[in-house]
Formats: structure tokens, sequence, C-alpha cells
């Protein structure tokens, strides 16, 4: 084949395989909170905001304890929890914290205080609502007024919820309501996110799920990409078992066409033209014998006095016979 052939051919390879359409799962679920839910009630716009931050996101889809969480690195990320948290899956929890990791709860009025009695802290989150004279439209859109943390109020004003409840018995917290909030009665300022130690770990509590929901994305975005940087990790393990309805009604997958910019595509061909261009011209085999000049010294065979006795025979026409009994003589 001729030569200008099977370069262009070349060429038309590595473009097609860099320029070619990439197939990648796809899922979506309708379920609250789940991280495939797309709607106003999930969260997917809180995780692709935590992978475009660098974050490896993983669901996870079964007990903690049949998906060995304890084993892993990074945070475990438990929204709006509904479901009941066994022992085995506590002690796994407990585990994957004393390694020095990092557990998020985000929750109001699901399950997420069982894991905090099993813990064994001093924290809970009130079963009852919280109420406030700041909020928008109406008593439930509830806004944070103060955060205490210096990373989490970088560029924020506020953080919006969605009937919250609170974190009680907690010597402080992170963000708080105001002071004139109130749960049963009670008015006192009130957190809303605070952390507790555990183990060389860490429990970052949220009271309130929805902060984190795609219709309060636009108000929170600020205070969620502090969040993501605030709760550290490379890997931000979700929790999908506990939601009872979980359903993925979607399961298949999405075509990217991938495009390079013009300027890609002229440089790409400019160096696959030079590299053409040398190998024509030779130039890779003489630096290839440059460089084995110096580098056969180090592994070429030592040839012994005998093998460059009858070399040196050959080279001159002398007979071989002679030169060995000679050489026997002298070693005698």
């Amino acid at each position: 084949m001729n030569k200008t052939i099977k370069y262009l051919v070349l060429i038309l390879l590595i473009f097609t395989l860099i320029t070619m359409p990439l197939t990648v799962p796809l899922f979506k679920s309708s379920t609250q909170y789940s991280m495939f839910n797309t709607n106003w009630d999930g969260i997917s716009n809180f995780v692709k905001l935590a992978h475009g931050e660098g974050k490896r996101v993983a669901p996870i889809f079964e007990s903690f304890d049949m998906a060995s969480i304890s084993e892993n690195n990074g945070v475990l990320v438990i929204v709006g929890p509904n479901m009941t948290f066994t022992d085995a899956e506590i002690e796994q929890i407990k585990t994957f914290l004393e390694r020095g990791n990092t557990l998020f709860i985000a929750d109001d009025f699901g399950t997420g205080n069982e894991i905090l009695r099993a813990l064994n802290l001093s924290v809970s989150i009130s079963n009852y609502p919280l109420r406030d004279f700041f909020y928008e439209k109406d008593d439930r859109i509830i806004v944070s007024v103060r955060i205490e943390n210096p990373l989490l109020a970088r560029n924020v004003t506020r953080i919006v919820t969605n009937e919250p409840s609170a974190i009680l018995v907690t010597r402080g917290g992170e963000a708080y309501a105001s002071k004139v909030a109130m749960i049963n009665s009670q008015r006192k300022q009130y957190p809303l996110m605070t952390e507790v130690e555990y183990g060389n770990g860490r429990v970052v509590i949220l009271a309130d799920p929805d902060i984190l929901i795609n219709q309060l994305y636009g108000e929170n975005e600020p205070f969620l990409r502090n969040l993501i940087e605030y709760l550290g990790g490379d890997t931000f393990y979700i929790d999908e078992a506990h939601h009872p309805d979980f359903n993925l009604y979607t399961a298949g997958t999405v075509t990217i066409t991938r495009l390079l910019p013009k300027d890609m595509v002229i440089r790409l061909i400019l160096v696959i033209g030079i590299l053409i261009l040398l190998r024509e011209l030779g130039i890779f085999r003489a630096v290839g014998r440059l460089l084995w000049k110096p580098v056969s010294r180090f592994f070429r065979r030592k040839e012994s006095p005998e093998e460059l006795a009858l070399a040196l025979a050959r080279e001159r026409g002398w007979d071989e016979k002679e030169i060995i009994e000679m050489l026997e003589r002298m070693g005698g």
C-alpha cells in the first residue's frame, strides 16, 4: 500500500477514536431525596455540584453491612432516611467513623436520630418543626440568618429551608435560625447545623434535607458549594438504600457527541505531520543508533582470549588449529 494512503488511514483512525460518540449510563428515579431524581424534590443538582468540585460520587443501593462501607474512605451522605438502620449497619458506621471518615446526616423527621442514639451522641434532631419570624412566602420557608463557620459563610448571605426541624442538646452549631425561632412553644436560637466528633472521625448534622433539593438549589448553591468543601473527602457515598420507595424508572444510556475545537484539530494535524516527516527522514533510526552505541557497552558480553585469537585468525587467514595449539602450549 502507498505510504501516503497508510498515513491518511492512520490520521482517520485517530480522529475517529477522538470524536466518536461516547455512551454513558443514565438512571432516573422519582424517589424523594434521591441523587437520580431530577425533579424538584431530588438532590441531583447537589450531587452534580459535588462531582464538579472534584468529588467521586458512589451510590449505595444495599445495606451498609452488605456494601462493607466500613472499608471505604470519604464521606457517607445520608439524606432524608425513612428506613430503620440495623445493628450491623450501625457497626459499619462506627468503624467508618473511627477510621477518620465523615458522616453527613441531613434529616428532619426521618430515621436519622436512630444513628445519633446508637452512636451515643449528645445531640438529636427535634421531632417538631421549627417556626420563625424570618421566612419567605409562608412560615415553612425559613431563612437561616446566622452562619458561625467562616468557610460555610463564605459568599453566603442566607440559607433557605423548607419546614425544617432543629438540632437539640448541643453546645454550639455552625448555622442558626433567628433568636425568636420556636419549637413546640420553646423560643430560643436553635442550630440548624452542627458537628460532633466520633473517634477519629466526625458527624455533621443538618436539620433540613430540603436545603439540598433541586427546588431550592438556586437559593442555596453558594452554601452547598461551601458545604461540599467543608465535608472534605475524595468520595461521597450517597445512601439510596434507606428510601423505602426507591425506584429507577429509567435505566438506559445516553450518547454524548464529542467535537474537537478547531484550534485543537490544527495542533493535532501539525503534531502528526511532524512525526511522519521525522520518520521519513530517518531521524528516529539515527537517534536510535546514536543512543544504542553507549548503551550497548553495558550489555556487550566480554569475549575470552581464545575467542579473540580465533577471530583474528579468521580475519588474517591463519590456520585455526595452529592458533589453538599455540594457545594451549602457552597456557601450559
